[in-house]
């Protein structure tokens, strides 16, 4: 058994108050908790209307399952949700 976690920051594009970036927050963890069934919150940047932080969780059968579910989850938010990952902090055992 092999857990995950990963912390990002994502860079938000167009977001004028902090009541419109709690629902980008809100729908992104909401789709990745039903696509991936991972464990996620937003972690910090709760004051910024330029980013938004969450950290995830998963676990896995084997590290290269884990590694793969991590690098598809990092890619669900990229390509399919269009936020742009700026930094990012993750760690396997």
């Amino acid at each position: 058994m092999h857990m995950g976690y990963a912390r990002l920051l994502l860079k938000l594009i167009n977001v004028r108050s902090l009541k419109e970036k709690r629902s980008h927050v809100k729908r992104l963890i909401n789709d990745l908790r039903k696509k991936f069934n991972v464990s996620v919150i937003e972690s910090g940047e709760n004051d910024s209307k330029a980013y938004m932080e969450i950290a995830f969780s998963i676990v896995a059968r084997s590290k290269g399952e884990l590694d793969s579910l991590i690098e598809r989850v990092e890619n669900f938010i990229e390509y399919d949700c269009g936020y742009m990952i700026v930094d990012e902090e993750k760690e396997a055992w």
